[in-house]
């Protein structure tokens, strides 16, 4: 399976190239950050958002980030959405630790127990959430602020695949004991091609702007 992988869009619409591309998968904050209300949200989703999803012609799957308000809109057929649902083989999740008053935000206990919530005894082998792990892809002013109760969620199920985004300038990559983590956005092409390893799971930050809202990376294309 083919993968292209972005977030922290922010109103942006990116050209995308989808020659051999199977899913899209994308981890939150899509909505313009210049307007956070209701309304505003739900017109630029409308006008703006739904026909690009559905000239995009093959599935896409989107976790809300904490720009976007909106989570009761009628989707295009394409679109699978959640704040913490598990779609098809994917998990989508989109509460972070605190941060000023923003959307699916919550204390780590209360994350963790939203992740226990939607876990069945088979683990989603994709997981598209808005916060990256506790320690990895996460560095902000020289301060780990990844979800701590995520990272636990990742050792303990070893997902395949990780796709976050949310802290928009993340570590280029770290190690979660056997778990090998990736942040391929500094890589020229974004690109990246990695055989799985049992008990092994990528974790990708795919920020598209930088923290002057500038886009500073490319929608990264994961081989799974």
């Amino acid at each position: 399976m083919r993968i292209l992988a972005f977030s922290d869009t922010h109103g942006l619409l990116p050209e995308l190239v989808l020659s051999g591309i199977d899913r899209v998968l994308i981890a939150g904050d899509v909505c313009p950050a210049t307007n956070h209300s209701p309304a505003f949200q739900r017109l630029w989703l409308e006008q703006r958002f739904y026909p690009w999803v559905e000239a995009l012609r093959i599935p896409v799957y989107l976790a809300l980030g904490n720009h976007d308000f909106v989570d009761d809109f009628t989707a295009p057929q394409n679109l699978r959405y959640g704040t913490h649902a598990v779609v098809d083989d994917v998990l989508l999740f989109s509460w972070t630790p605190k941060f000023y008053q923003w959307a699916w935000m919550a204390d780590e206990d209360v994350i963790a127990r939203r992740l226990d919530d939607i876990m069945g005894e088979d683990t989603p082998p994709i997981w598209v959430t808005h916060s990256p792990p506790y320690g990895v892809c996460d560095e902000v002013r020289k301060a780990h602020q990844g979800s701590k109760a995520l990272r636990k969620a990742i050792e303990w199920r070893c997902p395949r695949l990780v796709v976050c985004g949310h802290l928009h300038e993340g570590a280029p990559e770290g190690r979660i004991g056997e778990t090998d983590i990736r942040n391929v956005s500094f890589m020229p092409d974004g690109k990246v091609h990695l055989a799985y390893l049992r008990g092994n799971t990528r974790v990708f930050n795919v920020s598209m702007l930088n923290d002057e809202y500038q886009v500073f990376r490319k929608p990264v294309v994961i081989d799974l």
